[in-house]
């Protein structure tokens, strides 16, 4: 195998997406805290998925509602992971079949996510997976590292360093992982999951273009 390092993200690659009902309550639970008992729209899906800019958030809640968006972002973020937990626990969030086939590549392995570290850390424990990673990055808990999510490669660029890395290759299950790779400056592999089946690429193309980790296994060990 050429790699001396691979990288994933989690969500979609090696466990299934969170259920879209934890971010629903995480926002709605978060906003009735902060007294926005009515949130409109705008406000919903900005703490749900900051569905607008930092800075528009920032604004508006502490106009309309004397409301520091940076609490509520953090509040919002910790309900996120115990629901995280709550789906892991229900089976509604759990590894895929072919999960197994990449926890004993010859090389050293990470992984790299959009999710919060906290979360990441349960989920991947709870299936007895986080300790087969060298290292484990997730978010945390709070706005200011909203801008180190991908396609932004600090993280991806912090794991490489942690298993220091000179070739290396990230898994992803979206775009953003494809630019964030190739703004790390190393190869791509894009997994289609049944919901990325019709997925296309504008700017950057994966290296990688496969239907399973198992085919992505092969093809890295040029089997």
């Amino acid at each position: 195998m050429e790699y001396d390092a691979v990288v994933f993200d989690m969500d979609g690659v090696l466990v299934e997406r969170t259920p879209g009902w934890v971010f629903d309550e995480a926002a709605e639970t978060a906003l009735a805290a902060a007294g926005v008992e009515e949130p409109t729209e705008y406000e919903f899906h900005a703490v749900r998925t900051l569905d607008t800019t930092v800075e528009a958030a920032t604004d508006h809640f502490e106009t309309e509602h004397g409301v520091t968006f940076a609490d509520l972002w953090t509040h919002r973020d910790r309900l996120v992971t115990t629901g995280q937990r709550t789906a892991v626990a229900r089976g509604e969030k759990t590894t895929y079949e072919d999960t197994h086939r990449v926890t004993e590549l010859p090389a050293a392995t990470a992984v790299v996510s959009n999710n919060l570290q906290a979360a990441v850390e349960h989920v991947l424990g709870a299936f007895d997976l986080a300790d087969r990673f060298d290292a484990l990055y997730g978010l945390d808990p709070h706005l200011s590292d909203h801008e180190n999510r991908k396609p932004d490669p600090t993280y991806l660029r912090r794991a490489l360093a942690a298993v220091d890395a000179d070739d290396a290759v990230y898994v992803g299950d979206r775009p953003s992982d494809v630019r964030a790779a190739h703004r790390a400056g190393v190869d791509s592999a894009f997994v289609r999951r049944p919901f990325a089946e019709d997925t296309t690429f504008e700017d950057v193309e994966p290296t990688y273009d496969v239907a399973s980790l198992g085919a992505f296994e092969a093809a890295i060990r040029g089997s």
